[in-house]
């Protein structure tokens, strides 16, 4: 099995004990667990913070079971399973919005639903995936998504082009160029995305709960600083 099915099939599971926990709470009781969501520029370590994060939650927490999880790349693959979607459309679910003449002639063919409707399923998943708690959940506007749900934290993770075009250069096995390259192209895609789907700006500092300039932190210390954050603004919850 490769690496993405092995992650997807370890989020499934985190939706089938997610399922049965919440049939387990007290009647006539809502009982919120709490969410991230995170946006990022490229080369911020997104997914890296994201993996340490759910570790260390779940660490300081003593859950074992009903663990954090993490969806990132893996949120494509829990929308075709959920909305019953053939896989061929998975690479039509690009972080961006598609020029109309492509995105009219890839419909008309059969190719793949409209865009729109594809945004639209996405972002039932998230929603859903958010209510149930203890997840993570990387771009695709979540944010904009959840923001209605009082369980969800949203962060936003920046950083200086230098830093980001290093680590862009170590993740990918990528030269100086290329990485540039590939920072300038997804930054604008999911600006475009956010604009295109949600009318709303990503770099608004007012759309998350923080902003974190990532160049001040190692990695580990960026993974204890959010994740204490996060307990310490989730104690509550439970109503």
């Amino acid at each position: 099995m490769t690496e993405s099915g092995k992650r997807f099939e370890k989020a499934t599971g985190y939706i089938a004990s997610q399922s049965a926990r919440a049939k387990k709470k007290p009647e006539g009781r809502d009982v919120l667990e709490p969410a991230i969501t995170i946006s990022r520029q490229t080369g911020a370590g997104a997914v890296t913070l994201a993996g340490g994060l759910a570790e260390y939650l779940n660490k300081e927490t003593g859950v074992k079971e009903d663990a954090w999880e993490v969806f990132d790349k893996t949120l494509t693959r829990q929308v075709l399973d959920d909305h019953n979607l053939p896989t061929r459309v998975e690479r039509y679910m690009t972080e961006d919005s598609p020029k109309p003449v492509k995105d009219a002639l890839g419909d008309m063919l059969g190719l793949h639903p409209p865009n729109w409707e594809l945004v639209k399923h996405t972002g039932e998943t998230i929603y859903r995936l958010a209510k149930k708690g203890r997840c993570i959940l990387v771009g695709r506007g979540a944010n904009i998504i959840t923001r209605d749900l009082t369980n969800v934290f949203h962060l936003r993770l920046i950083g200086s082009l230098e830093q980001r075009v290093i680590r862009c250069q170590d993740y990918y096995g990528i030269d100086q160029a290329e990485a540039v390259e590939l920072i300038r192209k997804q930054d604008r895609a999911r600006r475009r995305y956010l604009l295109a789907y949600y009318d709303i700006e990503i770099d608004d500092p007012t759309n998350y709960h923080l902003v974190i300039n990532v160049d001040r932190y190692t990695a580990q210390a960026l993974v204890r600083f959010v994740g204490d954050m996060v307990l310490k603004w989730s104690v509550g919850f439970d109503s």
